[in-house]
């Protein structure tokens, strides 16, 4: 297994949202598309607002916390017809790993708000990596510190509401 990192989330040339994660210290890694809302929640955990009140993420969060569990990392373990799946490892107060099975998103949303690490088989990675120079360079750059500012940046500028209207919009065509 390969530990991976987030890398951006962008949009590609049909407007869906994709995240790319990366191999730490290489130029490798691949793109999950994933949904507007699942985007809108991994932007949410990335800016590290706070609501006043818990989101669904939070809500789980809370429940596994107060049943004495904790988060130890998340692995997307296969593929199949572009389809990505994920396990969220859980430990329970006795020491025990439980494995839940989960999307990538959830996966990295929980990751994003509790540090823990996420993992890719080498198999998946092997099936599914590109060169990540390879990309469009307004969707994420060469430089890995700039990659980070950028994304950043999106995520402060994100207009949360305008990103449902245009999804929205989509979903009546």
């Amino acid at each position: 297994m390969l530990q991976v990192r987030l890398r951006g989330l962008a949009l590609d040339q049909s407007n869906s949202p994709v995240v790319i994660l990366e191999v730490e210290k290489t130029n490798k890694g691949f793109g999950i598309w994933i949904g507007p809302f699942e985007a809108e929640a991994l932007a949410l955990a990335v800016s590290g607002k706070d609501f006043p009140r818990p989101l669904t993420y939070d809500l789980f969060i809370n429940t596994v916390e107060r049943l004495g569990a904790s988060f130890e990392m998340a692995v997307i373990g296969d593929v199949k017809d572009n389809i990505y799946y994920a396990s969220l490892h859980l430990k329970d107060p006795s020491g025990k790993t439980m494995i839940i099975d989960a999307r990538p998103s959830d996966c990295l949303v929980l990751a994003v708000k509790k540090s823990f690490a996420i993992f890719v088989d080498d198999r998946v990675f092997a099936e599914s990596s590109i060169d990540l120079d390879t990309l469009q360079p307004d969707m994420i750059g060469n430089n890995q510190e700039e990659d980070r500012e950028g994304f950043k940046k999106f995520v402060e500028n994100l207009d949360i509401e305008e990103l449902k209207r245009h999804f929205k919009g989509r979903d009546e065509k």
